[in-house]
């Protein structure tokens, strides 16, 4: 059966819309205000009446405009209006006309109404039910007041849990409109409180207000109204306010709700359902062997499918349909890898993150849509580990695979509170390079070993199976001009003249590890850079060491946001010429012991050369401001200063070598 998204309702009209009406509206508006905005260009919205009903099972929401079409965009915009509409929601039109001359028009008559598929991801693993709902209107003029007036309505599915539960975010317009009357109203009709609290409304000053929370009871509403009103751009390095809507709950109440839906999906046994994938489990040798195929089957084989009107909204998949299918959404594919780690007596729950909000996480008011994803939270030989089941890409033993950064996370578990992931570091480190360069007449001979781990890992698999070698290796003749300082000699454009024999392979792949090992070979001719008639041989590794964004994060209410790799990396640059082995910059070293980032700089210099030993320890999931964030900045600034590499100066012969020997 197809469904009708869209109804014409000509009979939902308001008063306000009719022509023995418009004499009134018109001639109560303030003509000073309403010439000022005009004269500006810009257009001027009459009155402006959003209206949102929270019922039990259903929402509605309602808006009805008349606004001046003085622009030709806002004709262009006013001429095909469009609503996006889930599968659940169905578009009422009361109202759609025009005044021209002092008469309403009606232009229902004129519209010609188009419904398609609305895709917001392009990702085949991505799909929604959603419709683009686009009304096409007939001979608008500029000039015209054009009169909107329409009412979706939302009406829940009975697995939804938004039976249980509203939410709904307001912010204030921005300010292209300038509004005779403005009204916003939420009625709560869900025969439970709803909670508004007030988040980023400032004081003249600028300091944000701490502004109590009201408690809208059944039957009653929160509205806001305005005269001669305009809308408020976000603040340069600042939040726009928001009132955040939910029903009146705890996290801990919350939890109990979901945790009761979750249960009875945990309550299965995989023997009856998944008995090949037991047998393939009981034939391993050990249980870190039993776990890693858990997750290896759930994150491979079974597809990830992520409909965004079903994350949120419905209880999840039972696991054996998505054993059975192969397929499911984020919700589906974590249950089934917590049945079947239930069946290997392995502890797991299931917990909601949000990765795109996480810094919101602890200001929004308790809700089960504050997230919008579903991972899995695993304790084995006490220690916590967090799984993405729909990863397709990760590898490794149960420690030696990625590792997410999130800083907020709620297990699905009755009386849990929202929980904080504290800031981390790699254990091991993530990515071990040695470069090598051995220069002799001119010519540099460069071989560049990495291993990676982890995450990183999984990036350079994916790259090797991705992109072309011939890709890949100009990828890393790229990095190892810059690297190497040769962009003071030539354009990347050049870079072929200069690099010949290049090559690369990955030499090792452990899976079990996720660890891959991988080498880079070049011949570089012409390998010094050149300053004043000096020749100068570097290896500078900028991205790898130094986070210069952190002095110049200057946001009032996000903090920054560190998520780095531990690195190790050593520097070999050997040459057929005397250096100079005094050079201060040569010689520098560092040991630096911040609170937020460990970095230490060894060297060996040597008669024709010179060895740099990195060892850089920041920190994953670290969130920093104010004197923190200073700190920070002001060891990245130490870092900074000729701590990231390593480049020797040549002794040029002639006159100052010659002397130079006779004292030595």
């Amino acid at each position: 059966m197809t469904n009708q998204y869209y109804f014409i309702k000509p009979e939902l009209s308001s008063p306000e819309t009719k022509q023995e009406n418009i004499d009134s509206w018109l001639k109560t508006q303030d003509k000073t205000f309403y010439d000022a905005q005009i004269a500006k260009e810009r257009d001027y919205c009459f009155w402006c009446n959003t209206v949102e009903t929270a019922k039990p099972n259903s929402r509605t929401s309602y808006n009805s405009m008349a606004y001046t079409l003085n622009d030709a965009s806002m004709l262009n915009t006013a001429g095909k209006t469009s609503f996006i509409l889930s599968e659940e929601e169905v578009l009422n039109i009361h109202t759609i006309s025009v005044v021209r001359d002092g008469k309403v028009i009606d232009k229902l008559d004129d519209i010609n109404v188009k419904v398609l598929d609305y895709v917001r991801d392009e990702n085949q693993a991505s799909f929604n039910d959603e419709k683009k709902v686009t009304v096409l209107i007939q001979d608008l003029h500029l000039n015209d007041i054009f009169l909107i007036e329409t009412s979706i309505e939302c009406k829940y599915e009975e697995s939804s849990i938004r039976n249980q539960f509203f939410r709904w975010i307001y912010s204030r317009p921005n300010s292209y409109w300038a509004y005779g009357k403005y009204r916003f109203e939420l009625k709560n009709e869900t025969e439970k409180n709803l909670e508004a609290n007030f988040h980023y409304y400032r004081d003249e000053a600028g300091s944000i207000l701490e502004k109590d929370k009201l408690i809208i009871e059944h039957n009653q509403s929160y509205t806001i109204e305005k005269e001669n009103y305009i809308g408020e751009d976000a603040k340069e390095l600042e939040v726009t306010p928001f009132i955040d809507f939910a029903t009146e709950q705890t996290y801990p109440e919350i939890t109990k709700t979901i945790s009761n839906i979750y249960q009875k999906f945990y309550q299965v046994n995989l023997t009856e359902f998944a008995a090949d994938l037991v047998v393939e489990l009981d034939a391993l040798p050990s249980l870190d062997h039993k776990i890693k195929h858990a997750i290896d089957f759930v994150q491979k084989e079974v597809y990830y499918l992520y409909n965004e009107a079903e994350m949120d909204g419905h209880e999840p998949q039972a696991a054996e349909v998505t054993y059975k299918t192969k397929q499911g959404d984020c919700k589906a594919k974590t249950v089934l890898l917590k049945v079947i780690l239930d069946y290997l007596g392995v502890d797991s729950e299931l917990i909601l993150v949000n990765y795109g909000g996480d810094i919101f996480l602890p200001v929004y008011t308790p809700s089960p849509f504050n997230f919008n994803h579903a991972i899995l939270k695993i304790t084995h030989n006490n220690q916590v580990y967090f799984i993405d089941a729909t990863m397709s890409n990760d590898h490794g033993f149960l420690a030696n695979r990625q590792k997410n950064s999130f800083m907020y996370y709620l297990e699905v578990k009755a009386g849990s509170e929202l929980q904080k992931q504290e800031p981390f570091q790699d254990e091991i480190p993530l990515i071990e390079e040695k470069f090598h360069c051995d220069v002799k007449v001119n010519v540099a001979e460069v071989i560049f070993e990495r291993m990676l781990r982890g995450r990183m890992a999984n990036q350079v698999r994916e790259v090797f199976k991705n992109e072309s070698t011939n890709d890949i290796i100009n990828r890393y003749n790229f990095t190892i001009y810059s690297n190497m300082a040769l962009h003071t000699k030539y354009g990347e454009n050049e870079i072929n003249n200069y690099f010949s024999n290049t090559s690369i392979e990955i030499l090792k792949d452990n899976k079990d590890l996720n660890e891959i090992s991988l080498i880079y070979k070049a011949t570089i001719s012409e390998p010094y850079e050149i300053k004043n008639n000096k020749r100068f041989l570097n290896f500078w590794s900028w991205g790898n060491f130094v986070d210069e964004d952190a002095s110049k994060h200057f946001h009032k209410d996000f903090p920054y946001w560190i998520d780095r790799n531990h690195i190790k990396t050593e520097i070999h640059l050997m040459t057929d010429h005397s250096i100079d082995q005094t050079e201060p910059y040569t010689r520098q070293e560092c040991d630096i012991k911040s609170k937020y980032v460990k970095h230490r700089v060894t060297k060996k210099i040597s008669k024709q050369g010179a060895s740099c030993y990195i060892d850089y320890q920041p920190y994953h999931n670290l969130t920093l401001s104010g004197k923190e964030l200073d700190d920070y900045a002001k060891a990245n600034k130490e870092i900074h200063n000729s701590n990231w590499g390593i480049g020797i100066d040549i002794i040029e012969d002639g006159l100052f070598k010659r002397l130079s020997q006779l004292f030595k």
